[in-house]
């Protein structure tokens, strides 16, 4: 990957263009000339345009929100990464602003925090602290 980023540098921002119209034009010839001319070792030397082949799947537009079983308490993620519980506000995720979270009892103490099938971490209803999972939540890329 670092042989990529230094052919990448190398010719198209060295030097940078002098706007990002043009900017975007030199990394356009780019992607074109190592995707349809320039030869890979990997692909038996052929340029991978002649290997792409796209995809049959179709994907929604917008995926639908999870649902959640009646026990759960749902709560949306505000603007700033954070669900409002009982008076309290709790930082949970930027990157699930505007998505709704669910919030499932797991004895007379925690409430399992969920998006969908994905445990994000426990709420602890004692301290009103988040517990978190090993897992972690990254920002996705707008759609």
């Amino acid at each position: 990957m670092e042989r990529f980023h230094r052919t990448l540098k190398a010719d198209t921002a060295t030097p940078p263009q002098q706007n990002r119209r043009e900017q975007q034009a030199a990394f356009d010839r780019f992607r074109a000339k190592y995707d349809e001319e320039r030869p890979h070792e990997a692909l038996g030397q052929a340029p991978p345009a002649r290997h792409y082949q796209p995809s049959n799947h179709c994907y929604p537009s917008r995926l639908s929100s999870p649902e959640y079983g009646d026990e759960a308490v749902v709560r949306p993620v505000r603007s700033n990464g954070e669900i409002k519980w009982q008076s309290s506000t709790l930082y949970l995720s930027e990157a699930l602003i505007g998505e709704p979270v669910g919030l499932i009892p797991r004895d007379g103490r925690y409430l399992c925090i969920c998006f969908g099938s994905l445990r994000i971490g426990d709420l602890d209803t004692y301290t009103k602290r988040v517990l978190r999972t090993p897992i972690q939540v990254l920002p996705m890329s707008l759609v």
